[in-house]
């Protein structure tokens, strides 16, 4: 998945339906309850740091094998990302599968 992918999954996943969600300056916007649109990113801690915090899907760097990969472990799946936002990102599109 390209990240733009990873960010509209990510929306869908968490709760907004697909018109709250439109492609705005070559990244995904979300409408927020006040009617207005705003940026969302996954790359963004903004964005998802609350979504860790919501999902409890923390990432530890992986020592075993992958130096250099970010892991969240959950009772479905362990995702190994190249950054932190990632795996927390592809965990909770996966637990939401």
């Amino acid at each position: 998945m390209t990240d733009i992918e990873i960010d509209k999954a990510l929306a869908l996943a968490i709760g907004y339906k697909l018109f709250d969600v439109k492609f705005h300056h070559d990244m995904w916007a979300v409408v927020v309850y006040n009617g207005s649109w705003r940026l969302f990113s996954h790359r963004d801690w903004n964005v998802i740091g609350p979504i860790a915090e919501r999902y409890d899907m923390f990432p530890h760097l992986n020592s075993s094998g992958k130096w250099g990969k970010w892991s969240v472990w959950t009772k479905q799946h362990d995702i190994s990302a190249d950054t932190p936002q990632k795996a927390i990102a592809l965990s909770v599109i996966g637990a939401k599968k």
